[in-house]
């Protein structure tokens, strides 16, 4: 994964893994994926951001499209503070389950 920005889908479309700089441009190339992947999951999607150095408001609407295909609101793992902030800001933390990064040592 490079620091651009990457998303892996794992455990059967149930596990979204992303790393580096989650932005528009990663929104571009991953959107339809992880839309299709979060309608054919057939469990509570589990969204591990611990990597995530950076994101915007195209990583922002990655997350929304999750929570808007899942009966259940998906779990943010490894959320920084940064990210906790974006997510209040713009007005839709209640839409996920968040578990905090660990903090740095």
């Amino acid at each position: 994964m490079g620091q651009h920005g990457d998303v892996r889908v794992e455990d059967e479309d149930s596990l979204w893994v992303m790393a580096g700089e989650i932005d528009a441009a990663v929104q571009a190339r991953y959107e339809e994926l992880l839309v299709d992947a979060a309608a054919r999951a057939d469990r509570r999607l589990v969204i591990d951001l611990s990597a995530v150095t950076f994101m915007d408001s195209g990583g922002l609407r990655l997350l929304y499209h999750a929570a808007e295909q899942s009966s259940e609101p998906p779990l943010l793992r490894g959320v920084t503070d940064r990210i906790v902030d974006l997510l209040e800001l713009s007005g839709v933390a209640g839409l996920f389950a968040i578990d905090l990064a660990e903090p740095a040592t």
